[in-house]
């Protein structure tokens, strides 16, 4: 208890410390397109999760390449109370296949490769080879299964790409190559062999070679499990306690999730992007138009209010990522968490860009954690119906309960007070509604202004 009185105190002068900087500094944009309010809101919005648990990192905005908005929240190490900030560096997870599709474009541009290739011209014996093309690698249409589903009991052990490959390799294919589209962090895997085939070096040679040490972005590299200096520590905050998160020898994500950058380095990346430094008009045209499901080659291409959106997040063990572009305007959006929290990719992501482009957002309430015996939690346990093949199911494990959803998606609910429960994956609430007798009877779960009933049946 004295020890979660003390964190609620250093979260206190920390988000108060950020505010005052907020008034201090302010917010300057040199082109005035960032919302002129953006630092007070942001620090507000942010403040709100740090203290809830559901956030802690870094949040950048920068316009042509300039930051306007730039503050950590919550410490990278707190074993060595070392905070969150622009200079940490952060694992990137999936950004990586962004940076492994302009390696593509820029081979194709030198005439070592062809998109329109099969997998079979570089990897005579991969199966399916003569199906699959390099389009359908960097688009995720290629029907390979993701190696990520059976990665589970090995993944703490170092890796060459050919057995990550191997985990997925003698399994059919999902779908035809090209009929469908899903997320498969295998294609970009299989990319990154044809890089180190078509190039004879080594992948993270040729990132360094043709996009890091042209754009200096010294502080960026591919981890490989190998200690990297000023990098912050991954955590995990889903529960009532942080704790680190689960080990993972990063040689497991090659090409597909290796790599770690801080914010000021993907400013760069940014503004290469919005030039010709990396790409040609063309390449970019052809990289940033949405195959299915609005992927591109790994990039993912929407809008927001009529704006072009440009974007990739990442998750690997300790941390979440996004880093999202809209280039007509030269704004970048870096957020970068070494929590595991859900919400970052989320509802955060979704928020800070409504924050930065003037749009509607709502400051997330922060809840008190009460106490609830055993006896108390217990009253809740079993099986509650929404619909006739819909059911969701409350359980009691060591303390804490859970809720498991009708697509077996278990996630922990807090109580806020007796028959009120509350969400760190979502923004949402769980309440308890009992009957005449005094015995629990119907549960209602309370997400985005709407309430879904699920009557007790057990």
């Amino acid at each position: 208890m004295k020890k979660s009185i003390l964190n609620r105190v250093a979260i206190a002068k920390q988000v108060a410390t950020a505010i005052a900087l907020a008034v201090v500094f302010g917010v300057s944009s040199a082109y005035g397109q960032v919302q002129k309010d953006v630092t007070g809101k942001l620090h507000e919005y942010l403040g709100a999760h740090l203290a809830q648990g559901t956030f802690n990192g870094v949040v950048v905005v920068t316009e042509r390449g300039k930051p306007v908005y730039s503050q950590g929240f919550g410490m990278a190490n707190y074993e060595k109370h070392i905070p969150n900030g622009a200079d940490v560096k952060y694992r990137l997870g999936s950004i990586t296949k962004s940076f492994t599709a302009v390696l593509v474009m820029q081979l194709q541009e030198q005439g070592k490769l062809n998109v329109q290739d099969k997998v079979s011209k570089y990897i005579p014996d991969f199966p399916n080879g003569d199906k699959i093309t390099l389009h359908h690698l960097l688009s995720n249409t290629s029907g390979l299964p993701d190696f990520v589903n059976y990665w589970k009991d090995v993944n703490t052990k170092p890796a060459t790409t050919h057995d990550i490959v191997a985990l997925v390799k003698d399994k059919p294919l999902e779908f035809e190559p090209g009929t469908k589209w899903k997320y498969s962090s295998t294609g970009f895997v299989v990319l990154g062999q044809v890089i180190e085939k078509v190039t004879g070096k080594p992948y993270e040679k040729v990132l360094a070679q043709q996009i890091l040490k042209p754009l200096k972005m010294h502080e960026t590299g591919m981890e490989f499990s190998k200690p990297v200096a000023g990098m912050a520590l991954g955590y995990n905050h889903d529960g009532v306690d942080r704790k680190l998160a689960k080990s993972i020898n990063m040689s497991w994500c090659h090409a597909a999730g290796a790599m770690y950058s801080t914010p000021a380095d993907l400013a760069k990346f940014d503004a290469a992007l919005n030039s010709n430094k990396l790409l040609s008009d063309a390449s970019k045209k052809q990289m940033f138009t949405p195959v299915m499901k609005d992927y591109g080659y790994g990039w993912v291409i929407d809008s927001v209010d009529g704006k072009q959106r440009i974007s990739h997040s990442g998750a690997i063990n300790g941390f979440k990522a996004n880093f999202i572009r809209f280039p007509e305007q030269e704004i970048a959006i870096t957020i970068l968490s070494n929590y595991e929290s859900q919400q970052v990719n989320g509802p955060i992501s979704k928020d800070v860009v409504a924050i930065v482009q003037g749009g509607k957002y709502q400051v997330p309430v922060v809840h008190t954690l009460a106490q609830l015996s055993d006896a108390q939690l217990s009253a809740y346990v079993g099986e509650y119906q929404v619909a006739p093949n819909v059911k969701f199911k409350i359980t009691l494990q060591e303390g804490q309960l859970y809720t498991e959803g009708p697509n077996q998606d278990i996630f922990h609910i807090f109580p806020e007070a007796e028959d009120k429960f509350f969400l760190k994956v979502a923004p949402a609430m769980i309440t308890f509604e009992k009957d005449a007798e005094g015995k629990v009877a119907k549960m209602l779960m309370h997400h985005g202004g709407r309430t879904m009933p699920a009557a007790r049946i057990n």
